[in-house]
């Protein structure tokens, strides 16, 4: 039976991070249940010369940030000189267009709510959980009605339209279920909140994690563990595993577990891979139920030729319409039979079409389009060319323009939730959860009184969940924990 000293359970960036920080001399392998080494970071090439980031795209703040300095001294970083003019197209659902000023008003209101929303409820942890969606859609209203510069066709809109972006941002099933006691408490990383990357995305972060590994018998990709083991005599643990290309099974021995995967991974298989060891699913069980983990996905349309300014880096569709129907062409009328989808389903799909990205990256037009909630899992079912029309041909209804003149030349979405190695997204503060959980969650298993199972990835992270930066820190803090032990 093989040993290993060090077992790492995932393959994304706290996996990698934790390799990293081991280095060489420790006798450590690798686990990924996918083909690839990145997870929720998925860079693709999409074209000649063209790749896109299928998951995590953005880096968060630039200032004490391990992240970016790396990504800086790889040179991936998009200087302000590369970047697009910082204008929204905005336009109703008439085809009204609306000046960017008033886009960067309603931000400066929904912002001027939350802190209002912060000075209220800041520390009151002891209390009820309050929703998001109780406080402070309501409170937005109020600001935007008390403006002179909305009209009222305007004031719904816009509220479903910061209503959108914050699930997307938080990646929440609803703003019902998002804690607001806890996002609140939510630390954003310093400086610059997104800062983008040159074409290439974040490949080039991912072979820096990777090169630190000495040689790729340390990686077994393709390894699913499907069994986690204490053995109290031999105070070893003992790992099944599925190797799903070759279509068999095999154990190891080791000390040390680092385990990395995605929560979403975790709330369906948590109970069945640590059945033996009652109290760990003691110790976290309430953890990953109540911490929330959602699906963002996004539908990627490459385009021959741009219809939109080159000074415009993101379109914003205000539903000024309550009827959401609008003449389609024959062919997506066709395709909406072929693969069933209904009449609600098409109006909840239009509906979610509220935010289009320009990539800042590249000269070649691509637009990225935003799901969230219930809706992007549903997206998931359909096909790249259905899911893809229906994204230009609103698009094209909203600016008056033929859609047939400007065709995507290739689509492509990405489908985190159906991925059952990760099944989601992100994490975010449920109604239900607490820093606690967190606490609980990056918790050491020590069965013998020695730290054998340490856990680490985004949602172990008690500031900064969600971020790239989150899942690399708690990778070097589990390997960290594991490298006092053994020296």
């Amino acid at each position: 039976m093989e040993y290993i000293k060090v077992i790492i359970v995932g393959g994304g960036v706290a996996g990698l991070a934790a390799a990293k920080t081991l280095g060489r001399d420790v006798n450590y392998v690798l686990i990924e249940a996918q083909n690839y080494l990145g997870g929720r970071i998925l860079t693709v090439d999409a074209a000649p010369d063209l790749t896109i980031d299928l998951g995590a795209q953005y880096v968060h703040g630039d200032k004490k940030n391990t992240v970016y300095d790396i990504c800086d001294e790889l040179n991936i970083l998009l200087s302000d000189d590369e970047e697009s003019d910082d204008d929204a197209l905005i336009v109703t659902s008439e085809g009204k267009y609306c000046k960017s000023e008033i886009l960067d008003k309603a931000t400066d209101l929904w912002e001027r709510t939350r802190n209002k929303a912060e000075e209220k409820y800041d520390d009151r942890t002891t209390l009820s959980p309050i929703s998001f969606a109780d406080i402070v859609p309501k409170e937005f209203q109020k600001r935007l009605l008390s403006s002179s510069s909305f009209s009222k066709d305007l004031i719904q809109p816009f509220i479903d339209y910061f209503m959108k972006l914050e699930m997307t941002e938080t990646s929440c099933l609803s703003l019902s279920d998002l804690n607001l006691i806890e996002y609140l408490a939510y630390e954003d990383l310093e400086g610059e909140y997104e800062n983008d990357l040159k074409n290439g995305g974040y490949r080039p972060f991912i072979n820096y994690l990777k090169s630190f590994i000495p040689n790729d018998k340390r990686i077994r990709l393709n390894c699913e563990v499907i069994r986690v083991k204490f053995m109290e005599d031999d105070r070893k643990l003992l790992v099944e595993m599925n190797y799903l290309n070759q279509q068999c099974m095999k154990t190891i021995i080791c000390d040390h577990i680092i385990w990395t995967t995605s929560l979403g991974y975790l709330k369906e298989n948590f109970h069945m891979i640590f059945a033996d060891e009652p109290k760990l699913i003691q110790q976290k069980q309430n953890s990953i139920t109540n911490i929330g983990f959602g699906t963002v996905n996004k539908v990627i349309m490459i385009y021959k030729k741009k219809f939109w300014s080159r000074h415009i880096n993101s379109i914003v569709l205000l539903h000024t319409k309550n009827d959401l129907s609008f003449e389609i062409s024959d062919e997506l009328r066709q395709q909406l039979q072929i693969e069933r989808v209904d009449s609600d389903m098409f109006k909840e799909i239009v509906n979610m079409l509220f935010h289009y990205d320009v990539l800042p990256s590249t000269d070649i037009p691509v637009l990225i389009c935003w799901f969230v909630g219930p809706t992007a899992i549903m997206i998931e079912n359909l096909s790249e060319k259905l899911i893809g029309q229906v994204c230009h041909e609103v698009l094209c209804n909203y600016l008056n323009i033929v859609q047939e003149k400007y065709q995507p030349v290739r689509i492509l979405k990405s489908e985190w939730h159906s991925n059952k190695y990760i099944r989601g997204s992100y994490s975010y503060s449920s109604i239900k959860s607490t820093k606690h959980d967190r606490r609980q969650l990056q918790a050491s298993y020590a069965p013998d009184g020695i730290r054998r199972i340490v856990f680490a990835g985004e949602a172990t992270h008690e500031h900064y969940y969600s971020t790239v930066n989150a899942a690399l820190e708690t990778g070097i803090l589990a390997a960290n924990k594991i490298l006092s032990i053994i020296g």
